[in-house]
């Protein structure tokens, strides 16, 4: 990720598998994306109860961001599958301390911070994780103040998950990087 980008964190609400998933992704990505946008999608572990299946995220360099994603409704279905689109909004990176999961294995672990959030702080000191990206949202419109990616050795995860679904106003889920190819 480069300094004046904007991600958009779009994200699928859905039953359908990996395979039944990424046709329909693709075509709705191809609809919105140019040359300067990079895609990444990523899939949910089944061991966590985040609501959302899938997530995809978009880089944009600040200068070339498309507002489509914000002028459409904030949620709307791929009419032929059940797949519920929750567009999150856009976020600028505020701290990158890992562009890839591809570095080691260590869980993603992706935390949705609501707008009531104050204290940012907490989440910077928290000692269970290796490596924190945080997203704070560019639009008042988005979804979330904030979208952080926690990445954490399986040995921490459980206890970081705790703590996190304990905090007001955070919702997380475990999620793992999609192996696609570019659109």
């Amino acid at each position: 990720m480069i300094k004046n980008t904007i991600v958009q964190f779009v994200c699928f609400i859905t039953n359908l598998e990996l395979d039944e998933f990424i046709p329909e992704w693709e075509r709705y990505t191809q609809k919105l994306l140019t040359k300067n946008a990079e895609p990444a999608l990523m899939q949910q572990v089944a061991t966590t109860k985040c609501k959302f299946s899938y997530i995809s995220q978009h880089e944009w360099p600040e200068r070339d961001f498309h507002f489509t994603f914000i002028n459409d409704r904030p949620s709307k279905y791929f009419p032929e599958n059940k797949v519920k689109i929750l567009q999150t909004g856009g976020y600028i990176p505020v701290q990158l301390k890992r562009s890839s999961q591809a570095e080691n294995d260590d869980p993603r672990l992706i935390a949705f911070i609501s707008h009531n959030e104050t204290d940012i702080d907490f989440y910077k000191r928290l000692p269970l994780y290796n490596n924190l990206n945080i997203y704070q949202a560019y639009y008042e419109s988005c979804s979330y103040g904030y979208v952080l990616e926690f990445f954490v050795s399986a040995m921490n995860l459980d206890e970081l998950m705790l703590v996190l679904n304990h905090r007001p106003g955070v919702e997380t889920g475990l999620f793992k990087e999609c192996l696609v190819p570019q659109v």
